[in-house]
């Protein structure tokens, strides 16, 4: 599932449709075949010669914004959803073959919400109040991407008493710590602050926790820098069509079996709340 980063980067590249008119919000066909499009048309219908006004991110959810109408659009990209821009209304990007949602614009570029697994979502909301009061977001803790990292207030979460004695290669992944981070940079960031997975968070110390938080930030936004992380069994890819780069520089990630590059110690393979974490049990010990 694209994380923080991959997320930012998609809005950054979407930012090119602020300012511009919506012809119409398009509820394809095949999305009529999901309940949870089934029958919504005419709730698009009322972004009809709307200006997009904004598109922003709460955590890993993106919210679209529009002039004159304080209704917006809620969006996830799920595991595989993904935004596709084209020029020719006429003419589809081939490069999508599950479109849910098609965003005709007054002026190109178009796009197109195509999610083959289909856990994305594109909801309409009353309002950007109402957003912020949808439990997902509501509960959300530190933003990972804001610069600098919120670590007095990462530090003061880390502390509850809820995740004393849980393993931290699993808290890390509670969207009410951090929201943002997933599996990939949860395990690069604890690779990174010399921490095993495996540890209760009760049993780090102060020095620890704050190493933590500093990998964090840091880790994410090399991430976004590089556009975020693109492999094979995660075929993430920007509206633009191109791939992130930040899968260059895992040190962890996915490298089960293979020497670390610090000491040379095969990388370890673990699965925590179904997901798995790779570490190095020389380096993170």
């Amino acid at each position: 599932m694209p994380e923080g980063p991959e997320v930012e980067s998609v809005r950054l590249e979407l930012r090119q449709l602020i300012s511009k008119t919506v012809e119409t919000i398009q509820l394809t066909p095949l999305s009529q075949k999901y309940s949870k499009y089934k029958g919504k048309q005419p709730l698009f219908d009322q972004f009809r010669k709307k200006r997009i006004l904004d598109i922003v991110r709460f955590g890993k959810f993106l919210v679209w914004r529009f002039d004159g109408i304080e209704a917006v659009i809620l969006n996830h990209l799920g595991m595989s959803g993904k935004w596709c821009l084209f020029m020719d209304i006429e003419n589809l990007p081939t490069n999508a073959s599950h479109i849910k949602v098609i965003v005709k614009l007054k002026d190109p570029p178009n796009a197109v919400f195509d999610d083959t697994r289909n856990f994305g979502q594109f909801k309409v909301f009353h309002s950007l109040e109402e957003v912020k009061q949808y439990n997902p977001i509501r509960y959300l803790g530190v933003d990972g991407l804001a610069s600098p990292f919120p670590l007095k207030e990462f530090l003061t979460r880390l502390a509850k008493r809820n995740f004393e004695n849980k393993p931290v290669g699993e808290v890390l992944l509670n969207q009410r710590l951090v929201a943002g981070v997933g599996n990939i940079y949860k395990t690069e960031s604890l690779f990174h602050a010399k921490i095993n997975p495996l540890r209760k968070v009760g049993t780090l110390s102060d020095a620890e926790r704050e190493e933590l938080g500093l990998a964090i930030g840091e880790i994410l936004q090399k991430a976004l820098q590089d556009k975020g992380s693109t492999m094979a069994f995660q075929p993430y890819e920007l509206p633009s069509g191109t791939t992130g780069n930040a899968q260059q520089w895992h040190k962890v990630y996915n490298r089960e079996g293979e020497p670390c590059y610090v000491c040379n110690t095969e990388i370890t393979r673990i699965v925590q709340k179904n997901r798995s974490t790779f570490y190095c049990p020389q380096c993170q010990q």
